[in-house]
């Protein structure tokens, strides 16, 4: 799935999650994150897959699409600095929904037992990075709340 290249803390330093965070803080992190590059069209998880990565989409966009009655549902666009993969950080993490990219794409990935740990205690500001990491999901349910909410008031289409 694309190419990656490693992380430096001082690159995790730069994602709003970990902004004022000491890069002795993120050293740990950074040697097993990753930098990946998808081509347009490329799926970087499968609905129902295991995970065990979060995303932050740097460059790019992304769909996040699910199946529902042999079809499949536009759940959310995703943008540069947007996160994904929350799935991972939850008990037995599948993925909910498949990503794939619209144009290419780049992303950082780190994994998901890496951040639960830096979250747990693994640093001085652990509390500062949960009240962050809420403040996102709170931002991306409402975003998706807007978007469920524009279904069916895309107009008319017609083919000509």
């Amino acid at each position: 799935m694309g190419t990656t290249q490693p992380v430096s803390a001082a690159e995790l330093a730069e994602l709003p999650l970990f902004e004022g965070l000491a890069l002795s803080d993120l050293s740990g992190l950074s040697t097993t994150s990753v930098r990946r590059s998808l081509t347009d069209g490329e799926t970087l998880v499968e609905a129902g897959a295991p995970i065990s990565e979060v995303h932050w989409l740097m460059k790019g966009q992304l769909a996040l699409r699910t199946r529902h009655e042999n079809r499949w549902i536009l759940v959310s666009t995703l943008h540069a600095g947007d996160m994904l993969g929350w799935s991972a950080l939850r008990e037995e993490p599948t993925a909910l929904s498949t990503a794939r990219a619209i144009g290419p794409a780049l992303l950082i990935s780190m994994p998901a037992a890496g951040l639960l740990a830096l979250l747990a205690g693994g640093s001085p500001k652990s509390e500062l990075l949960l009240k962050r990491l809420f403040g996102i999901a709170t931002h991306h349910l409402d975003e998706s709340r807007a978007q469920l909410l524009q279904l069916g008031r895309e107009g008319v289409i017609s083919a000509g």
